[in-house]
């Protein structure tokens, strides 16, 4: 059936008649693209190496994911600049110290390069240290963690998860935009994007292996650096700073309290389940913390708006 077959027929009717029966047919037609979805989804149970399709796509795109990246952060400085009133780094000198979040965005950065060096070079002297500090972490797991534990943490992991996060950003992003608060809804977008093209591109640049007992986990990419931990600083920490402005300080704190326990367990969990190494989650956590600190510039003070 093509998009004619479809059309040709309502002209015959009156136009609330025909807004009626299209309607319907869209209804059937979503129905329809659901459950093609839903057995899509069940196939790809059947898959090597996962039961989801969403990480089958991330496979497919793992080879444009340098072109994904420019591509991304050109989009987002083309946005930047035709925001309503928009506001940079510059205009907050006089109400904040624009090189506090700088500075914290920068060392992580640079903590991360030198993890990751460490990391990927046997040669370094500080490998085969590393190495050991991330074994005696997977024996500790592997000794004192229960089934029942593990069960109990694949739980708790899967708020880490990217189907978890996308739809509390969807969520977050259509709130943002009906607050017309288009700078936070920009800077919420964009970090979290960037965040999501650059763990999987350094992932296949690095290509760590993954531990070897992963207890029946579903994992997608190599090891480092966490995708779990770094998209849990960067979307959760994001969420309150894009609230913290319209939040009572007894409520900020609350959801500060809440978004830091809730990052701190989600990494913990990727280490007990051993998912990641220890330095995997590290790795995570200071890049997701990089984001959060650029997202804090552009913000301003409170997290304001506009």
């Amino acid at each position: 059936m093509n998009v004619l077959s479809v059309l040709l027929p309502l002209r015959r009717l009156p136009p609330l008649a025909a807004g009626r029966d299209l309607c319907r047919q869209g209804l059937c037609w979503v129905v329809l693209g659901l459950l093609g979805t839903e057995q899509a989804l069940a196939q790809s149970r059947d898959l090597a190496g996962g039961s989801s399709i969403v990480f089958q796509a991330l496979a497919v795109l793992d080879a444009w994911m340098p072109v994904l990246l420019l591509a991304w952060l050109l989009a987002g400085v083309l946005v930047w600049r035709w925001l309503p009133r928009r506001q940079t780094a510059v205009l907050y000198a006089a109400k904040q110290p624009v090189g506090v979040p700088l500075v914290v965005a920068a060392g992580c950065l640079l903590l991360f390069a030198m993890l990751a060096w460490v990391v990927v070079y046997p040669e370094h002297s500080g490998h085969a240290r590393l190495l050991a500090a991330d074994a005696a972490a997977q024996q500790w797991a592997q000794d004192h963690v229960s089934a029942p534990g593990r069960e109990l943490l694949h739980v708790l992991t899967a708020a880490g998860d990217v189907r978890w996060l996308a739809v509390l950003v969807l969520l977050v992003a259509g709130g943002l935009a009906l607050g017309g608060r288009w700078q936070a809804l920009w800077a919420w977008v964009f970090f979290i994007g960037l965040n999501g093209l650059a763990v999987r591109l350094l992932k296949n640049l690095l290509d760590r292996a993954r531990p070897e007992v992963l207890h029946e986990m579903l994992t997608s990419g190599a090891s480092f650096p966490s995708g779990h931990t770094s998209g849990a600083v960067v979307v959760y920490g994001l969420l309150w700073l894009v609230l913290r402005g319209r939040l009572s300080p007894a409520a900020r704190r609350v959801l500060a309290w809440l978004c830091g326990g809730l990052v701190a367990v989600i990494a913990l969990s990727r280490i007990l389940l051993q998912a990641h190494f220890a330095s995997d989650v590290l790795a995570g956590a200071l890049l997701g913390l990089a984001w959060c600190a650029l997202a804090a510039l552009v913000l301003g003070p409170r997290g304001r708006a506009n």
